[in-house]
């Protein structure tokens, strides 16, 4: 009869008091097992780093007969003794204490009323509840190393192994390509996995180290090999963490089907785009198919902002909360400021806003109806953009009625861009050549209805700078921007201007 352990403590023994252990000879080895027997040759029937609990019956006659017992079970491995006394013997034979002390065994004494199964099942209660520990620790380990593979990618993921394992780990494909390998102190798990690439799975040893080999999936022709080298015996949890390790070291490295089949879908429609086609409905389809609702429709989004840093900041945003929600995102840069983006036709304009967070402050959203995405053309965008270049910042609106699409009236644009010649590229020009920023401060300006301590808040200036600037502009746009209408007509200037989609 034998209870399995993992590698526990002959001292921990002593500590459990309702078992009345009395220690006779100290050891600080661990066992892995404990067993019971009263065979005087109990040799084949033992198994190494255990514990033998016996009260001597076959030698009642023979007490002298212990001490070739003993021997026999340090030749077989069992690391100490637990003598039963009151039953056969009053008390734990002096020929077996001897023995033991010359063999180095541990030794102890168990009272007449503690039955042996007391002990083998308060070992096996501790076994239980330390395998239950040891694996939410693995369990834990495990989801951690799954985020940081996605986070982080394959080196990531070998540095973190590396360190829960306390040694060095490195994988190589089967022509020899190393892709990656982190080296622990003085330990490299590199030489051994080159050496073995096209061998099985197997355990490693010599005089100092402890090695591991696992043979990753084969893809056609082509596989890796993750090798790990460690200063200490693995256990079975570390087995098991190389073993998830590994897989998610797979999915890594091999670009599963569904993702190559993307990639020819982008592809595809990439070459569409480069012969001008523009008939390729079934493959744009495929391509947007994550971010479509179920009636094929997406909500496009433009984002603009007075910094290219705000912008980043707000796609950053969304892509966070669409990530926490496992869903895809698309944007499209389309100037330095300003960013297209598709999200869902079924999200609704809360839900949209929401995304962005605290980073809306900081953007212009001009949020569009649930369009097909075959609609989506050139024309829309200018729409969204020139009603976004109105708006306050971090302000948004849902265009319903077409409000500013009477911004796209040929005969007026033209009007508009002569007045932008005289006006509002003067500024460009001079901010080009002189390194000033008075463009941006009329744009502020416009947008919040010619208010200076509105204007100086958003651009992070002091309100005399403002005023100074909006001298210099009168002065170089020969303009009076205490008149309203002035600045109504340089509202739309600036909304037409900059809402024009580049042509490539």
């Amino acid at each position: 009869m034998e209870t399995p352990t993992q590698d526990m403590d002959v001292r921990w023994l002593y500590t459990q008091s309702q078992l009345k252990l009395r220690e006779i000879l100290p050891t600080n080895k661990t066992f892995d097992v404990i067993q019971i027997s009263e065979l005087v040759d109990p040799t084949d029937f033992i198994s190494p780093n255990s514990v033998v609990l016996s009260v001597g019956i076959a030698f009642a006659e023979t007490p002298d007969g212990l001490r070739d017992w003993a021997h026999r079970l340090a030749d077989a491995g069992v690391i100490a003794i637990g003598f039963g006394s009151g039953l056969t013997f009053p008390q734990v034979p002096q020929a077996l204490i001897d023995a033991s002390l010359h063999l180095g065994l541990g030794l102890f004494e168990v009272p007449r009323e503690i039955p042996f199964i007391s002990i083998t099942s308060s070992v096996r209660d501790e076994q239980t509840r330390r395998a239950g520990r040891l694996q939410q620790e693995l369990l834990l380990e495990q989801e951690r190393l799954n985020s940081i593979a996605i986070s982080g990618g394959i080196e990531a993921l070998c540095r973190a192994a590396a360190d829960y394992l306390g040694g060095a780990v490195a994988i190589v494909d089967s022509d020899g390509r190393v892709a990656c390998s982190i080296t622990t102190d003085d330990l490299d798990a590199l030489p051994q996995a080159v050496s073995r690439l096209n061998g099985s799975s197997q355990a490693l040893t010599d005089a100092t180290n402890f090695g591991f080999i696992h043979r990753m999936t084969r893809y056609g022709d082509r596989h890796h090999v993750l090798s790990v080298l460690m200063p200490t015996r693995p256990s079975e949890q570390h087995r098991a963490l190389i073993r998830h390790c590994a897989g998610l070291a797979d999915i890594l490295l091999q670009r599963p089907e569904a993702m190559r089949d993307r990639e020819i879908e982008v592809r595809s429609l990439a070459m569409s785009l480069l012969l001008g086609r523009s008939d390729d409905l079934a493959t744009i389809h495929r391509v947007f198919a994550d971010i479509t609702d179920a009636s094929g429709n997406i909500r496009p989004i433009l984002i603009t902002g007075n910094t290219p840093q705000s912008v980043r900041k707000a796609l950053s945003s969304v892509a966070t909360a669409l990530y926490k929600q496992e869903r895809a995102l698309a944007h499209l840069r389309l100037a330095e400021s300003t960013e297209l983006l598709f999200l869902r036709g079924s999200r609704s304009v809360h839900n949209i806003v929401q995304l962005f967070g605290t980073a809306a402050s900081g953007v212009r959203l001009c949020i569009g109806l649930p369009t097909r995405v075959e609609n989506i053309d050139k024309k829309l965008i200018r729409e969204l953009t020139a009603t976004a270049k109105t708006l306050q910042l971090g302000t948004y609106a849902e265009p319903r009625d077409g409000t500013l699409l009477w911004l796209q009236n040929p005969e007026l644009r033209k009007i508009l861009k002569t007045r932008s010649r005289d006006t509002y590229d003067r500024l460009l020009d001079h901010d080009r050549t002189n390194n000033t920023e008075l463009a941006p401060t009329l744009v502020s300006f416009t947008q919040h209805g010619g208010h200076i301590g509105d204007t100086a808040k958003e651009l992070g200036i002091h309100r005399h700078t403002v005023r100074t600037r909006m001298i210099r502009i009168e002065e170089i746009c020969e303009i009076d921007l205490n008149d309203p209408l002035t600045r109504a007509e340089l509202l739309l200037v600036i909304a037409t201007k900059e809402g024009d989609v580049e042509k490539h």
